[in-house]
């Protein structure tokens, strides 16, 4: 066996990892938020958000730590596309018809398009600093202290919650963050040694390949609640995880070590990530998304694969 099959191995050993652990986390977050009172709305545009984003979250630290930080870049913006499209998508089709709390919504759209538009904004240089970083990363806490008021209308929070009810939820947490850590550690690498070995650019194997790994709890989560018929965490997990991508994810990763990059490739993926944000967020407008809607929007990513294969 060859020593480039030993690292696509590797990958894909680290991508299952990723996805089992991560799925693990997730779940022990949001029992936490249930138990402890927190609202379906601050649990989807929030709690989930920051589990589902962890995968991209911990790649991106790793590659910035090995300074290969471009490979994050390309699934920051892969991974919204995807949120915005198929992950959304599926929700729409597997729902047939999901109603959608418009007052909820209403209010949350033009906050998601400001803030996904930072990082487009900011990279227009063809870099990515530490200064960028800290922008992004104080937009990610102005929208957080957005959403916590929000909170307060929503939520019953409890104040009188035992030890005992959550002290499994943070043991599975802690092993489970882990165990994502390592991953990520060894799926950077792999990757890195497979762009070098088959002359493909970090950034695209991070946009087209990564991705469909470090979304993959995305995918679970709004599939599960497509299912449940639970509206907030469908749509408030896909566009409370591309806002944390570009925000969090993205700023820790350029302020543990800037990017530069082909300019011309990021424009190019960060406008069709917009586009795709875009349309995904004025469906939210509607009192209804329907199947019609969730193939629309997978067709977009189809669209996606064929212009960056091909361009």
């Amino acid at each position: 066996m060859t020593e480039f099959m030993w690292y696509l191995i590797i990958a894909a050993i680290c991508i299952f990892v990723i996805i089992r652990s991560s799925s693990k986390l997730i779940e022990s977050i949001s029992n936490y938020a249930r138990t402890t009172g927190i609202s379906e709305y601050l649990i989807g545009f929030v709690i989930l958000s920051i589990g589902t984003a962890l995968p991209e979250l911990t790649t991106g630290i790793m590659s910035a730590i090995v300074k290969e930080n471009v490979l994050s870049l390309g699934n920051v913006l892969g991974a919204n596309i995807l949120d915005a499209t198929v992950v959304l998508g599926i929700a729409a089709v597997i729902g047939k018809k999901v109603k959608i709390e418009g007052k909820v919504y209403e209010r949350t759209i033009i906050t998601i398009l400001l803030v996904t538009m930072l990082p487009l904004l900011l990279g227009l240089d063809g870099s990515l600093s530490r200064e960028d970083g800290l922008v992004l990363i104080t937009a990610f806490f102005l929208y957080l202290i957005t959403l916590v008021k929000k909170e307060g209308e929503l939520g019953r929070i409890k104040d009188d919650v035992k030890w005992k009810h959550i002290y499994k939820d943070m043991i599975v947490f802690i092993i489970s963050l882990a165990i994502l850590l390592l991953g990520a550690r060894w799926l950077v690498f792999s990757v890195v040694e497979i762009s070098h070995q088959a002359d493909i650019p970090l950034f695209l194997i991070g946009s087209l390949f990564i991705t469909l790994g470090t979304t993959a709890p995305e995918i679970t989560v709004s599939i599960h609640s497509a299912l449940g018929r639970h509206s907030h965490l469908t749509f408030g997990n896909v566009f409370g995880a591309v806002i944390m991508n570009a925000t969090l994810v993205l700023g820790v990763t350029v302020l543990i070590h800037p990017i530069l990059f082909d300019r011309w490739l990021f424009i190019r993926t960060a406008v069709f990530m917009l586009v795709c944000v875009y349309i995904g967020s004025s469906f939210l407008r509607k009192e209804y998304i329907t199947w019609k809607h969730g193939v629309v929007l997978m067709s977009l990513y189809v669209l996606f694969w064929i212009i960056e294969t091909l361009l």
